[in-house]
């Protein structure tokens, strides 16, 4: 029993002098992370930007639609103009040139032509004969879709012959 006693007594000394130890190490331990804590500034972070405002692109044409575009006069009154307004390049005629040009532009909400394309040309001579002419073309009665005027793209084939 004596033995047990003076062990007891080993232990309650031992934790006696241990934990003061344990105690002072915590503290230090919690001051040094409390002090790099103060001692760093806050970074906030910051909100994300707003998104870009959206890109407005030119609507694409439409190729059908309720009302096509009108030429004043009607499709044949547009060969006419442009049998009248085309003047034959002379490098085709000394090359004897001839042949279709089909040629693709937009007509617009307001009626005026652009974005002029060559779907099926001949040689570049006729091919820049039939857009020059076709750049000319007076305001066509815009096409319409669910009753508002649209963007529609109109072909038309243009012939050069020699005689």
């Amino acid at each position: 029993m004596k033995t047990r006693k003076s062990h007891l007594r080993q232990v309650s000394l031992k934790l006696v002098l241990v934990l003061p130890l344990f105690l002072l190490t915590v503290f230090s331990l919690n001051s040094c992370s409390a002090s790099k804590k103060a001692g760093r500034p806050k970074t906030e972070i910051a909100p994300p930007p707003p998104p870009p405002p959206p890109v407005v692109k030119d609507e694409e044409p439409f190729v059908v639609v309720e009302e096509m575009p009108m030429f004043s006069g009607g499709d044949s009154m547009l060969l006419v103009f442009i049998g009248k307004n085309t003047k034959y390049p002379e490098a085709a005629k000394l090359n004897n040139i001839q042949g279709r040009v089909i040629i693709r532009f937009c007509v617009t909400k307001e009626g005026g032509v652009n974005r002029i394309s060559v779907l099926r040309g001949v040689s570049s001579e006729l091919d820049a004969e039939a857009i020059r002419v076709v750049s000319t073309l007076p305001a066509f009665k815009p096409g319409k879709q669910g009753g508002k005027p649209v963007d529609v793209w109109y072909m038309v084939p243009i012939t050069f012959a020699l005689q």
